[in-house]
C-alpha cells in the first residue's frame, strides 16, 4: 500500500495507542504520505493528559487540579502516605486516569479515601503514570473543531449524558448507557 502512494491520502481511524499518540502520523510524514487530521506532534501533546492540561491552562482556560504520580515513585515512596497527601490536596471525590491512555481505560472515579488505592491500580495497568485530578462536576460537552483550509470551525457541541454519572470505558461502549444530545441543551449564548 505505501509502495505507491502518488494519489494516496490515508484517513487514520485507528484506536488506541498507536493510531492516536502521533507515532502513525509521523511516519507518514516521513513517507510523504498525506492524512487528514492533527499533525504528529499535535497528536503526541493531546494524547498525555497531563502535558494537554497543562498546555490548555497556559492559554488561560479553567482545568482541573492536577498531580501526575509515577508508579516508580508511588511504589518507592509508600502508598499510604501519598493517598493521604493527594486526599489532603484535592479533596474528594477525584477522578485517577492513566496519562497516556484512551477510551476512558482505567478512568475511576474515586468518591474517598478506601477507593483511591484500587483507583491507582487500575490506572497504573494501562500505563507508568496516574494523573489523579480534582472532580468537576458539571455538563460534559464534546467539540469538534476542524479545519479545511480557511481556519478553524467548530462544529455542534455534543452533550454527553451517561446514565452512570462517569463517562468511563462502560459508559462510552454499552449501547444505550449514554445519551448524546446534538446541539448541546445549553443556553444559546453559551453555545455560540
Amino acid at each position: 500500500l505505501l509502495r505507491d502512494t502518488r494519489d494516496a491520502v490515508v484517513v487514520p481511524m485507528l484506536h488506541g495507542g498507536l493510531g492516536e499518540d502521533g507515532a502513525l502520523r509521523e511516519v507518514l510524514d516521513v513517507l510523504r504520505v498525506p492524512y487528514v487530521g492533527s499533525t504528529g506532534a499535535a497528536s503526541r501533546l493531546t494524547f498525555d493528559k497531563t502535558i494537554a492540561t497543562s498546555i490548555i491552562r497556559a492559554a488561560g482556560l479553567a482545568t482541573p487540579r492536577q498531580i501526575a504520580l509515577p508508579h516508580d515513585i508511588f511504589r518507592e515512596l509508600g502508598a499510604p502516605a501519598l493517598m493521604e497527601g493527594i486526599g489532603a490536596q484535592l479533596g474528594y471525590p477525584l477522578m485517577v486516569k492513566p496519562s497516556r491512555s484512551g477510551s476512558a481505560l482505567g478512568v475511576t472515579k474515586v468518591n474517598n479515601a478506601s477507593e483511591l488505592p484500587s483507583a491507582m491500580v487500575a490506572a497504573y495497568a494501562y500505563g507508568p503514570v496516574a494523573e489523579i485530578e480534582s472532580y468537576l462536576d458539571g455538563v460534559e460537552i464534546a467539540v469538534t473543531v476542524i479545519d479545511e483550509g480557511d481556519g478553524p470551525v467548530a462544529l455542534p457541541p455534543v452533550e454527553i449524558r451517561p446514565e452512570s454519572g462517569v463517562y468511563d470505558y462502560e459508559a462510552r461502549y454499552t449501547a444505550g448507557a449514554t445519551r448524546f444530545v446534538t446541539p448541546a441543551d445549553l443556553p444559546d449564548d453559551v453555545l455560540k
